[in-house]
């Protein structure tokens, strides 16, 4: 299994629409910039026929410190689910 950078996109993008790869390179950081602004503000991006991401909030809980096993606080935080769509989840899945 290998990894997809951005570069790599950005290189498809280039390819697929003709831009050169500084500015496919600048489309791309572009498009990840405005997710990352929505998701801090709290909005919700749905790609469609390819899924959700939603900005969650994770409670406080409690945890075992790995170090000594006495029990700690794990302070909550926010963080990022994806939801992948039925669409994605069958190309994912399928045979062929």
């Amino acid at each position: 299994m290998s990894t997809l950078t951005k570069r790599e996109i950005a290189e498809q993008v280039s390819s697929k629409l003709g831009f050169s790869i500084r500015n496919s390179l600048q489309l791309v950081n572009d498009v990840f910039e405005f997710m990352k602004a929505a998701l801090r503000d709290g909005e919700e991006i749905k790609i469609v026929r390819f899924g959700t991401w939603r900005p969650v909030d994770r409670k406080e809980r409690k945890g075992i410190s790995p170090a000594d096993g006495s029990p700690i606080i794990i302070a909550g935080r926010k963080t990022v689910a994806f939801h992948p769509s039925r669409t994605l989840k069958k190309i994912i899945n399928s045979e062929e």
